[in-house]
């Protein structure tokens, strides 16, 4: 059986899940996970491989803030979901996960527009329709990733101390 499947993020789409053109240039999707970030992020806290943790803590944090998104978005708590969407996509870019944070945001813009002119009891609950199974499906694709990446990541040499 074949598959195929589009990019989720294309730029100045005008249906809920499409991109913001600062996201993506046109037909260009975002990478899954950025090295350039992982590799920052790990030469900025290699001392006791404290990346590692910092990644791991992610990947322990993200079912978490997925639900705390989703019952915020199913209750129409706008204040509460505008809290658990910015705090997906920040952590999201710290790490590199590209393409949930570039999905996160694209919610982000949507609830923006969804309850400045619809009530948020209506709108929210929509948007949650429109990107929660998406969400978690690219949450497990860049958990996998990421765990794939610490799990060939090179550990530092350890250096036996002389007294």
């Amino acid at each position: 059986m074949t598959t195929t499947t589009t990019p989720l993020h294309k730029a100045s789409s005008p249906h809920p899940g499409g991109t913001s053109a600062w996201i993506s240039s046109p037909g260009t999707p975002q990478p899954l996970l950025d090295h350039v970030v992982l590799e920052r992020l790990r030469e900025d806290l290699s001392e006791y491989d404290v990346w590692r943790v910092f990644v791991q803590n992610f990947i322990t944090a993200l079912p978490l803030r997925i639900e705390k998104l989703r019952v915020a978005l199913t209750t129409g708590d706008a204040a509460g979901a505008m809290d658990a969407v910015l705090s997906l996509k920040t952590a999201s870019q710290m790490v590199g996960a590209e393409r949930l944070a570039a999905l996160a945001a694209d919610l982000e813009a949507a609830q923006r527009e969804g309850t400045r002119v619809s009530d948020p009891a209506v709108a929210l609950p929509r948007l949650a329709v429109d990107y929660l199974h998406r969400i978690k499906q690219r949450a497990g694709q860049t958990s996998y990733a990421l765990r794939k990446h610490l799990d060939t990541a090179r550990r530092p040499r350890t250096i036996d101390s002389q007294p």
